[in-house]
């Protein structure tokens, strides 16, 4: 008989301490959204130079030259743990999607270019380290040339992220995978992306700005993402509830 109580109290404390049915990974798109929004403000705050899009090859390298060690920071943070965080939530958001037949060819279409995306920023990670090398070791040609490359890889970046947005935000079977805001953010977002994806394309420097906004809107959009993920499960069911032990236990104080 105290062998029956302790294990009942034992359940009931564990039904009270822990929902049932929401593991540590549950989480993991949150934490990556989170995780996504740090790496990215840190890459930023860490250069202290903003070059112009159509910078020449010797202001470009004067500048990494000066600051190699911020530079390799900022693409090691802003593209490349930033690549592989934005792989992770479009991974979770994508994936339980693709068994679904209504909204394949939408989920396959956010998948290709969310792939893409990742993988240009990625890129862009290797290529930053280098130009940085290059503009220390004085090779002035060689680093302006990766810096015009590295701003196009930008712009190709943007296009396939507008894409992305607009593919994921149109999924709506068997219901739609994120809450109407972060939908609304992804029209905006889209529109701000193919603006500024432009600019970076052309290096149109008159509209460098234009990657301001498109810049907080994505942070805002990766990061809502995660977050909603762990609250609205993209596979259509709802979010597993705590439950309450059955029996005598039920009705115990809580």
């Amino acid at each position: 008989m105290t062998n029956d109580l302790t294990t009942a109290s034992a359940t009931a404390s564990s039904a009270r301490g822990a929902p049932a049915g929401r593991p540590a990974w549950r989480y993991i798109p949150a934490a990556a959204g989170v995780a996504y929004l740090a790496a990215w403000v840190t890459g930023l705050s860490v250069w202290p130079v903003n070059l112009a899009l159509n910078a020449t090859a010797a202001q470009e390298a004067a500048s990494h030259a000066a600051h190699p060690a911020e530079a390799a920071t900022q693409y090691l943070l802003a593209e490349g743990l930033a690549g592989l965080l934005l792989a992770v939530v479009l991974g979770s958001a994508l994936l339980p999607r693709l068994r679904v037949r209504a909204s394949r060819r939408l989920t396959a279409s956010a998948a290709i270019f969310g792939t893409i995306a990742v993988a240009v920023s990625l890129t862009q990670c290797v290529l930053g380290v280098v130009l940085t090398v290059a503009a220390v070791d004085h090779h002035v040609g060689t680093s302006g040339d990766l810096f015009q490359l590295l701003n196009r890889l930008d712009g190709v970046k943007m296009f396939a992220l507008a894409i992305t947005a607009v593919s994921l935000a149109a999924v709506n079977s068997p219901r739609p995978v994120l809450p109407r805001w972060l939908r609304v953010t992804a029209v905006l977002l889209a529109v701000a992306l193919a603006a500024s994806g432009y600019a970076y394309l052309s290096l149109d420097n008159s509209l460098g700005w234009t990657a301001y906004v498109s810049g907080v809107l994505l942070l805002i959009w990766v990061t809502g993402t995660g977050i909603a993920l762990i609250i609205r499960p993209p596979t259509g069911r709802a979010a597993p509830r705590p439950t309450r032990p059955r029996g005598w236990l039920a009705s115990a104080p809580t």
